[in-house]
């Protein structure tokens, strides 16, 4: 199931640009439509993968995805579970198969996070914050990476 919503997110991105020309397919600020580049203040999303720093370029609406998503070189990405009730301080989302994705450009390219954890630390009416971490496992489960020291803020939606 989560192999088929990070496929799905990757494929809207891409069927949402089809047919279109190079400069149709991307925002003036580069991204694709409906994207949101992170910045300090506003929405940010980063992490260590096996130990090498990560950070989002752009995320995608919570509310239109079903997911928290950010986007790190390009089409990679790290998908978080979404949901309006987990917004509250202090509340921990333990992972399983389903909840937790990270896409790379390797022979795997979409990781299961398991054996995780996800914690809001704070909300404020128009943003929430949480940390994250979390073991993703290839489809046959002989490889595994890990995702530590997670950070990310979004804005809530009205």
């Amino acid at each position: 199931m989560k192999k088929f919503l990070a496929l799905a997110i990757t494929g809207i991105l891409v069927f949402v640009s089809a047919g279109k020309s190079n400069a149709q397919n991307h925002t003036p600020n580069g991204l694709p439509p409906g994207a949101i580049p992170t910045t300090a203040g506003g929405y940010s999303m980063t992490a260590k993968i096996n130990g090498k720093d990560c950070k989002a370029s752009f995320m995608m609406p919570a509310d239109k995805t079903g997911q928290i998503v950010g986007f790190y070189s390009g089409d990679k990405y790290i998908g978080l579970p979404y949901h309006k009730k987990y917004f509250v301080i202090g509340k921990k989302f333990s992972f399983s198969e389903e909840n937790a994705t990270l896409t790379t450009n390797d022979d795997v390219q979409v990781w299961n996070g398991r054996k995780g954890e996800m914690e809001i630390t704070k909300v404020n009416g128009k943003w929430a914050e949480g940390k994250f971490f979390f073991t993703g496992y290839s489809y046959d489960n002989k490889k595994t990476i890990e995702v530590t020291d997670g950070f990310f803020r979004i804005a809530l939606d009205k």
